[in-house]
């Protein structure tokens, strides 16, 4: 008679050397085209949640790159050289070889806010000291700009790796609770390393941000010293020279460049 397996039959086979008949070979259990179906499947949300992080990763290290270029390349410059530079031409009156200096400098911050200051030396102290103000404040917006993006895309990051866990958890101890014992623990450790796994992606897009983020600020910071420091030179150094010629054409008027001295009676300055 044939082997009965459940409602479809089996022919039997015999063994030679006994003459008994052997059991039939059973078909592999449904249960693993379930499981790997089941993993299929829960790839779609592991996807869905590491799609933005990928984005995010994305925007972090464009902005990464190109304040790294701008603020360590672009926008650098010695500045005690160049203030020193500077200072000689100008000293020296040599107003036009200090703006050509100035302009030869490139895309560096500095240079452009002592440039504002050189291109008025010829006008009164209010007007240097607001043309110097303007460019100096635009500079420092240029240093500054998107940096704070990576702070917050950093946070980002971080919340929607913690998103995904949680809606992960959510759905595979959702998948478990119609399920037999013998698939439930198989479900539940694929629904919770899912979940895991959005964490880290998270946390690796927040951690290398974050460290991005903390340099970038640092070198921010120096620069807008630099520019502050630029600035208050170039306005020192033109308010001297005003100082100086104005003392030169009063000298000139009178026919010697003399400093006021006390008479040692009066104690009155009286002129020499």
């Amino acid at each position: 008679m044939p082997w009965m397996v459940g409602p479809t039959p089996f022919p039997a086979t015999r063994s030679f050397s006994t003459g008994t008949p052997s059991p039939p070979t059973i078909p592999a259990s449904p249960s693993i085209t379930f499981q790997t179906t089941s993993s299929g499947r829960r790839r779609e949300p592991m996807l869905m949640h590491i799609m933005p992080l990928i984005v995010v990763g994305a925007v972090s290290l464009a902005i990464i790159l190109e304040r790294t270029f701008s603020l360590y390349w672009k926008f650098s410059i010695d500045n005690h050289a160049f203030l020193n530079e500077i200072k000689q031409k100008v000293l020296s009156n040599d107003m036009a070889g200090a703006i050509q200096y100035c302009s030869s400098q490139g895309g560096a911050l500095s240079p452009k806010v002592a440039k504002a200051g050189l291109l008025r030396a010829s006008r009164d102290n209010r007007q240097i000291q607001a043309a110097i103000e303007m460019v100096a404040h635009d500079a420092v917006g240029h240093v500054r700009k998107r940096i704070a993006f990576l702070a917050m895309l950093a946070n980002v990051a971080t919340l929607l790796g913690l998103l995904g866990t949680i809606m992960g958890l959510i759905k595979a101890f959702g998948a478990v609770a119609n399920v037999d014992a013998a698939t439930k623990s198989v479900m539940l450790a694929d629904g919770i390393s899912t979940s895991m796994n959005a964490t880290a992606s998270g946390l690796a897009v927040a951690i290398p941000t974050m460290i991005a983020f903390s340099v970038l600020q640092s070198k921010a910071n120096k620069l807008t010293e630099e520019v502050e420091a630029s600035a208050m030179a170039t306005h020192d150094l033109l308010g001297t020279r005003l100082y100086r010629d104005e003392w030169d054409d009063m000298g000139a008027q009178k026919g010697k460049p003399t400093a006021p001295v006390m008479s040692s009676d009066a104690k009155q300055p009286k002129a020499a």
